[in-house]
């Protein structure tokens, strides 16, 4: 009998991609994440534990069962109008819990881009809702303000944590505050009764923009270039 021994030996490996890196790397090159020291035993690839349920089966389900209540839900409202309106909330709420699941179950490897993602939905969901509910506009002037504020904080907060990437922040700082510009359309527009609370956001994401294009002007310019695939 013969017995082949493997000699372990220490890798850097890649948390986020789940991959060995060989040779000497500071980040990633293929997410630009910080890398972490583990025990390798010589394989070329690294053994995922098999699941009785993949995403992709998953969110076909979740999707079949959203499809069956907005089926049901409107047929419902045909037979009785009178709860037209409930219904139409009820069904706008089961399709946010749905695109919430999808992001936390396809994007849960990246915590800034499911935070992001996920304030997307809740500033879609709550402008509905003050849509359906009569449109008092107390979304536009309170609640989404806030939100973005938030996502402001949280942003800066996880790229310290994370040691996020230069370029990777400025790309999502960009995408923040194009959400946050959006509110002085609704300010032009007459929407919101009290703009200070959406002119301090837009304020604040402006100044923390400026900082970026005067102290990293390179990784802006990195930033832009990965877009737009140049």
């Amino acid at each position: 009998m013969i017995m082949i021994i493997m000699r372990r030996i220490r890798v850097q490996y890649c948390p986020n991609c789940r991959i060995n890196i060989h040779g000497k790397k500071k980040a990633c090159p293929l997410c630009q994440k910080k890398l972490e020291y583990k025990d390798h035993d010589g394989s070329s690839f690294p053994v995922f534990p098999e699941r009785k349920i993949s995403s992709v089966t998953f969110m076909k389900i979740l999707t079949f069962i959203l499809a069956a209540f907005w089926i049901l839900t409107w047929m419902i409202g045909f037979m009785v109008p009178e709860a037209d309106a409930v219904i139409r909330i009820c069904q706008i709420s089961a399709f946010f819990i749905w695109a919430d699941i999808f992001v936390i179950n396809f994007l849960r490897v990246n915590l800034l881009k499911t935070v992001t993602m996920e304030t997307i939905i809740v500033i879609a969901a709550i402008l509905i809702t003050d849509l359906l509910t009569g449109w008092h506009r107390w979304s536009v002037t309170w609640v989404i303000p806030c939100i973005l504020f938030a996502l402001m904080i949280a942003t800066l907060i996880i790229s310290k944590a994370t040691r996020l990437h230069a370029d990777e922040f400025i790309s999502y700082l960009m995408l923040d505050s194009i959400m946050a510009l959006i509110q002085l359309i609704f300010i032009r527009l007459a929407m919101n009764w009290f703009p200070y609370p959406a002119i301090v956001t837009v304020t604040l994401y402006l100044l923390l923009d400026a900082g970026v294009v005067i102290f990293g002007f390179g990784d802006l310019m990195t930033a832009i270039a990965r877009r737009l695939n140049l």
